[in-house]
């Protein structure tokens, strides 16, 4: 940012954090935000992005501030002039840039690009840094203006290199004191390779800082408050070749935003998305995500053999992103669990999730032990059982094909543990099974087949 770009400088966290809504998505649209959640070039969140801004001056000419808020801009840095105080030095388009921030509503702050040196002939460096601080303070007088964030010093011009890391500490350190005496958060303005090789003096880390990097990322790896990452921006009021910056907390530029829940806005259900809002523990940005749509319930069994007991099998809940949902967020419900027939599974939603959902389990009667089968005179086969108690009756089944293809089958009443099998043929291999059942509001409710019994009818 040249003295022609001049650009805006200003981003105190205090008062503008904006509220919006985890969890970062790699793989966003570059530079794009969504839900409170700002992307860089390569589409990832920027740690500790709390909002999108603009810096102008006289060179960006008339702007239509009120398109530039549609446009989701919500600060501005200003420049109100540049070097000592004469007015011939003054942003022409300050006043009106004052202005149509406040009658938009957009948040801003104030900077002035420096020309103080430590070679000038008339006026030392102290002086010109003396100068400097006055010549904002009365800008912001004379306009009457009432900056919602920082007024930074503009620290790059190149008549400054060469100049000792202590000079810039100490030019820097005038001009931030006479103008936060005067009651306005301050920082300092300059771009990356400044910051990392010029202005090292361990004093700029009591002020806020702003770093221009034009790059996918800022990769500076001090906390600072806003990072101007373009040049070349379009903004919709104001047209093309912007300063584009993303206001960040500064606790959270390096560790980024520490999030907990704060506020459910809607429940998620089984065919919307919810939404709730997260705040950021260390400076309170808000940030809104989606609650994800219920999407998956399974049991762990679908059936049971029956044991006189109650049968509970256990549910899992997934939503339409593949991950399980607590179980703090549904009540289960178990009835006619018990008894053979249909078991049922209750899921009723609460906390972030509306909406109740029931699955069926079956119990069916107990496996029958088939304990016998002999082949007797008069090509028979009589069958033995162990007696299944609390059933409707037996289903057995006979044949000459092992896997009971065309197989024929006869029942026995409940009260009975063997039954004769007649009319088989003479020198066949036979395969028996069996099983219970129990009818049920009409319906027989069937076991599971007993072991199968081999026989050769020999007699």
């Amino acid at each position: 940012m040249s003295q022609f770009r001049n650009i805006v400088k200003k981003a105190a966290v205090i008062g503008l954090c904006i509220c919006t809504f985890s969890v970062q998505v790699s793989g966003a649209t570059p530079w794009s935000s969504a839900n409170g959640i700002f992307y860089d070039g390569n589409g990832n969140e920027i740690k500790g992005a709390i909002a999108k801004g603009i810096d102008v001056s006289y060179h960006n000419g008339d702007i239509d501030w009120a398109k530039v808020k549609a446009a989701g801009i919500s600060f501005a840095l200003l420049r109100c002039g540049y070097g000592n105080d004469e007015r011939n030095q003054d942003d022409i388009k300050f006043v009106q840039n004052v202005k149509g921030c406040e009658d938009n509503g957009i948040q801003y702050g104030v900077y002035l690009y420096s020309y103080a040196v430590d070679n000038d002939k008339e006026k030392t460096l102290e002086d010109m840094a003396r100068s400097e601080a006055e010549h904002v303070l009365r800008m912001i007088e004379e306009a009457g203006a009432k900056p919602t964030m920082s007024v930074y010093y503009d620290i790059e011009d190149k008549s400054q290199v060469g100049m000792t890391t202590k000079q810039y500490g100490d030019m820097a350190e005038i001009f931030c004191n006479i103008v936060k005496n005067a009651g306005y958060n301050v920082g300092v303005y300059s771009n990356y390779y400044w910051w990392t090789n010029r202005l090292t003096d361990s004093r700029f880390d009591n002020w806020g800082k702003w770093v221009a990097r034009y790059n996918n990322t800022s990769e500076y790896n001090k906390e600072y408050d806003i990072w101007q990452y373009t040049e070349s921006g379009t903004v919709d009021g104001v047209g093309s070749g912007m300063d584009v910056n993303i206001l960040l907390s500064r606790p959270c530029s390096i560790t980024g935003h520490q999030y907990e829940f704060y506020q459910l806005v809607s429940k998620s259900t089984t065919t919307i998305n919810g939404k709730a809002t997260y705040k950021c523990k260390t400076c309170g940005h808000i940030k809104t995500t989606d609650i994800a749509k219920i999407s998956q319930i399974t049991i762990s069994k679908t059936k049971y053999e029956y044991t006189g007991k109650a049968f509970k099998p256990t549910v899992t809940v997934k939503d339409s992103n593949g991950q399980v949902i607590s179980t703090q967020n549904y009540n289960i419900i178990y009835s006619s669990n018990k008894k053979v027939g249909n078991g049922t599974v209750k899921i009723v939603f609460k906390g972030n999730y509306s909406g109740t959902i029931t699955k069926i389990f079956k119990i069916v009667p107990k496996k029958v032990s088939l304990t016998k089968a002999t082949n007797i005179k008069g090509k028979k086969v009589k069958l033995g059982w162990k007696k299944v108690s609390g059933i409707s009756g037996y289903e057995i089944q006979y044949g000459i094909n092992k896997s009971f293809k065309k197989a024929k089958t006869t029942t026995a009443k409940s009260s009975l543990k063997t039954k004769t099998i007649k009319k088989l043929k003479n020198k066949k291999k036979y395969y028996f099974r069996m099983r219970a059942y129990k009818k049920v509001s009409g319906t027989k409710v069937y076991g599971v087949y007993s072991s199968k019994k081999t026989v050769k009818i020999t007699k």
